[in-house]
C-alpha cells in the first residue's frame, strides 16, 4: 500500500508514510481516510513523510487536496502539517501546496529533514 497512517491518540499526532509510485486518487481517498476517522479532531499534528514516494503529483492534485483542505474550514484549526520531502520537484510541488493552503486553517510546511520537522511540530 503505498499510503499508510497511524493515529497516536495521547499525543495528537498522525504519521502518514507514502511510499513507491501513486495516483492522485489514492492521495485524495488518504486524506479522506483521516479526515473520516473518528479520532481525528483540529489541532492535531500532522506529520507526513514522502521521503520513499516516487511519484511526483499533478497541480491538479494540490489544488483538489487544498480544496479539501478549505472544504473542511474549521476541521483543521490550529493543526500543524508537516510534509517532509526528498525530490526537488516533489518539495517544490509541496511548496505550492503550502502556499495555496495559507487561507485556510492549517499550517502547513514543508521539510526536507525529518527531525526538523518533527522539531517544528512541537513547537508552541
Amino acid at each position: 500500500m503505498p499510503f499508510t497512517y497511524e493515529i497516536d491518540e495521547d499525543r495528537d499526532y498522525i504519521v502518514v508514510s507514502a511510499s513507491g509510485k501513486i495516483t492522485s486518487r489514492e492521495a485524495l481517498a488518504t486524506y479522506d481516510a483521516i479526515v473520516a476517522d473518528p479520532r481525528f479532531h483540529s489541532g492535531m499534528k500532522i506529520l507526513s513523510d514522502h521521503r520513499e514516494l516516487e511519484t511526483v503529483l499533478p497541480i491538479a492534485f494540490v489544488r483538489a487536496w487544498v480544496g479539501r483542505m478549505e472544504e473542511a474550514g474549521e476541521l483543521f484549526r490550529g493543526t500543524r502539517a508537516a510534509l517532509v520531502e526528498s525530490g526537488t520537484v516533489r518539495y517544490g510541488m509541496a511548496r505550492m501546496a503550502s502556499i495555496l493552503a495559507e487561507p485556510t486553517q492549517i499550517m502547513l510546511r514543508v521539510f526536507r529533514d525529518i527531525d526538523e520537522a518533527r522539531r517544528w511540530l512541537e513547537e508552541r
